[in-house]
């Protein structure tokens, strides 16, 4: 396996924590949550799927990106590790963006 350098993980963060944190401002300062896939009217609240979705995505592109700009600092053995707790922040997270859309932003 090819070792990481800083490039890859500026790379990653820049790109991946850019567009979430940048789809997280939308959909919750501008209340469009509609925009995402699997969200059906009757069934979820399009104010608090904003919300906490929303808000989701703007901590995972901001803790990916945040996680980029410390590595700078950081020794160059260490960029593996950097670069896979960057992947593991961004599947995670959006596992829980998932979970809090079907299951906690249902209408009551």
């Amino acid at each position: 396996m090819k070792p990481a350098d800083l490039t890859g993980i500026l790379v990653l963060a820049f790109l991946g924590g850019g567009i979430l944190t940048f789809l997280g401002v939308i959909i919750k300062y501008f209340n469009c949550g509609d925009i995402l896939n699997g969200f059906y009217e009757k069934k979820h609240d399009k104010e608090k799927v904003s919300r906490i979705v929303g808000m989701d995505f703007l901590i995972i592109g901001l803790s990916v990106i945040i996680i980029a700009l410390i590595s700078i600092f950081i020794d160059k053995k260490y960029y593996n590790a950097i670069m896979i707790t960057q992947g593991i922040i961004i599947v995670l997270g959006l596992i829980k963006a998932l979970y809090d859309q079907f299951f906690k932003c249902g209408k009551n």
